[in-house]
């Protein structure tokens, strides 16, 4: 039997642009909660009881509302971005110069085309064009644009390309933030474009909040870890989030799914949310949320980075019970708590989390055990940057596909890699 006070104890966190809220979770248990008018992660801490400082092991914050709001809005705190393309050839079509997200297209100021770029497999198409790119060096060097977004094509399968244009420009901008493609992997250029395109811009605004954040909660309980949640319903360091914040969008609707499937006494249940725009489902499995590249409501494009897959729920009925149980299926949960407070819950439980999605070429079956064996590894080293203790990490989903239209031996592989759960966070038996 283990003593209840022994137990943990996390803090949750949801800053949103006109409310926010923290919660204080022991293993299912909300013991404190407090909400504010505002989005100052100081004062909302503040706000708990003294005695949780000494009890929290940790402080675990969504900034999705915040980052995703300052999208809609295209407010004054996003970042203008250059976009320069490493591509074969430049568009002829003005329309295909263009991103076909209006979205995007309004976060970028300059456009440039660099000739280079590989295929699917790493070969190169065209040799890098480097008086082109010192030509773009010199007149991003002249507007005086920081924020940059770089996609090559094929630069999830060899970035050198990529990796040598961010070099140019970073040797005439020192001061320039730089986002490229090959930090997010994935596959087709307008998500990818959209994706590193969105990071830029998300770059400013991101580094104020979590300086913010990470001041609140030295102030509140020095020396308790801060994550940051993932649209993926995971987390990862404040710096990480700082390098790619991107990946923060979408956390709220995953953290959602994933508290009220921790209230429901569940780690597998299909969650059913309301939503003004209509009800939807997401799945979770063990303690984890069913993710895939998905379109964000209100975005009009698809990332590559993972976020919760959610779909319509016309045909799912409301029950009296919150957990309907049916005979050889998962439990489905209706989530019935405010949609804040469900963040803060999932974001007690959530864990580090890594996501790798790319195209491999096999011949021989040794040759896919061995192309599976260096993504485990290298999915491995990003969760462990991402925050995750050395060692703890588990390869929690793996598919190896073969890809339509492609030549034979062409595969898609995905790794998905989560922390270990804090054992203590369970229940005592």
């Amino acid at each position: 039997m283990v003593n209840r006070a022994d137990v943990p104890v996390h803090v949750g966190v949801s800053l949103g642009p006109d409310r926010s809220q923290a919660v204080v979770v022991r293993h299912r248990t909300v013991l404190g909660s407090v909400s504010v008018p505002c989005c100052d992660p100081s004062e909302l801490l503040s706000g708990l009881q003294p005695a949780h400082r000494e009890q929290a092991r940790s402080v675990t914050i969504d900034i999705s509302r915040l980052l995703l709001a300052a999208v809609l809005q295209s407010s004054g705190e996003l970042s203008p971005v250059a976009m320069v393309r490493v591509l074969p050839r430049a568009a002829t079509d003005p329309a295909l110069d263009r991103h076909p997200a209006e979205i995007i297209e309004r976060l970028v100021t300059r456009r440039f085309t660099i000739p280079g770029g590989h295929d699917l497999f790493g070969r190169e198409l065209v040799p890098l064009d480097r008086q082109a790119l010192q030509a773009v060096c010199r007149e991003i060097e002249r507007d005086g644009t920081r924020c940059i977004a770089v996609v090559a094509a094929g630069s999830q399968a060899q970035p050198r390309h990529e990796r040598e244009v961010a070099d140019g420009l970073q040797s005439v901008r020192p001061d320039a933030r730089i986002s490229v493609a090959y930090d997010f992997g994935g596959l087709g250029l307008a998500p990818r474009e959209a994706t590193v395109a969105l990071n830029s811009a998300l770059s400013d605004i991101a580094e104020d909040v979590l300086d913010a954040c990470e001041s609140a909660v030295r102030r509140w309980t020095p020396g308790t870890p801060l994550h940051v949640g993932r649209g993926d319903g995971g987390w990862v360091n404040a710096s990480r989030m700082r390098t790619l914040p991107v990946l923060g969008l979408g956390a709220a609707d995953a953290l959602q799914l994933l508290g009220a499937a921790v209230l429901s006494g569940t780690d597998d249940c299909r969650v059913l949310l309301d939503r003004p725009s209509g009800r939807v489902v997401g799945d979770v499995r063990h303690r984890l949320v069913a993710v895939r590249p998905y379109a964000l409501h209100g975005l009009g494009t698809e990332l590559v980075v993972p976020t919760a897959a959610l779909t319509g729920a016309d045909g799912v009925q409301r029950t009296s019970d919150p957990v309907t149980r049916r005979p050889g299926d998962v439990p489905l949960v209706e989530a019935d708590r405010d949609p804040d407070e469900l963040t803060c819950i999932g974001a007690t439980v959530s864990r580090p989390t890594a996501w790798l999605d790319e195209i491999a070429f096999i011949e021989s079956t040794d040759e896919l055990e061995g192309i599976r064996r260096d993504a485990q590894a290298r999915a491995t080293a990003i969760v462990t940057a991402n925050g995750a203790n050395p060692g703890t990490a588990d390869i929690v989903e793996m598919s190896t596909v073969a890809m339509p239209y492609s030549p034979s031996g062409t595969v898609r592989v995905r790794v998905r890699v989560a922390g270990a759960l804090d054992d203590r966070s369970r229940p005592a038996s």
